[in-house]
């Protein structure tokens, strides 16, 4: 029982040092969608013109690891940029 609390706090505490990288990461992903729109193409178009190494990354960053991180990013997001 004591493992689990401790798996459940090590993730709790990876989520919150995690939280600063993943709101930029917010935030880079809305300004990207801003451009995308301007520039009229599909979502999937704008994912096919990247290159692999972003995809990568965008792959990566939205895993299952860092699940916690991005709820919470997300959440002080769409706080932070209500309309």
């Amino acid at each position: 029982m004591n493992i689990l609390f401790l798996v459940i706090g090590g993730y709790i505490l990876l989520s919150i040092c995690l939280l600063p990288f993943q709101y930029r990461y917010i935030e880079a992903i809305k300004e990207r969608e801003k451009e995308r729109i301007k520039l009229g193409i599909s979502q999937n178009e704008y994912y096919e013109k990247m290159g692999f190494e972003t995809q990568q990354i965008h792959f990566h960053a939205q895993g299952v690891v860092f699940l916690g991180a991005n709820l919470l990013a997300t959440l002080i997001y769409n706080w932070r940029h209500k309309k």
